[in-house]
């Protein structure tokens, strides 16, 4: 909860739980949450399944997905100004994004293709990109 008090003076926090499987991880999660959202915040969350090693970032993309849905609840003028937001931020990789959360696309619409890279250079660019994105909503 002391987290939650710091996010309330203007802090941006992250918090990670971690632990054995059954030890009550998603219980604890779950009761964090209601103090958030009874103050109007937004709480996301994403869970790394064992079973999906092969697909980097899941659990960040799931929270992302999960902040989508609710953004997308938003008023317009709310809408627009993360659109600017977005927009200037991920430039021309927009498509990126969209590609691993495609709930993106109906906030900064359709993107054009990005250019196709050597592996390495694929993913740091995906990380560059995702970074930026995810800057987006440090102080919203």
């Amino acid at each position: 909860m002391a987290a939650f008090d710091r996010i309330g003076q203007g802090n941006t926090e992250i918090i990670l739980v971690v632990g054995y499987s059954g030890i009550g991880k998603s219980a604890l999660v779950n009761e964090v949450h209601k103090p958030i959202v009874r103050q109007q915040g937004y709480f996301i969350s994403g869970k790394f399944d064992q079973f999906q090693r092969n697909i980097p970032y899941s659990a960040f993309i799931e929270a992302f997905q999960d902040l989508m849905r609710y953004l997308l609840t938003e008023n317009i003028e709310n809408l627009s100004k993360l659109k600017t937001k977005l927009s200037a931020s991920l430039g021309n990789n927009g498509q990126l994004i969209i590609d691993v959360i495609p709930e993106v696309e109906l906030i900064i619409g359709q993107q054009p293709p990005v250019q196709s890279l050597e592996a390495t250079e694929s993913q740091n660019r995906f990380n560059r990109v995702f970074k930026k994105f995810y800057k987006c909503f440090y102080h919203r």
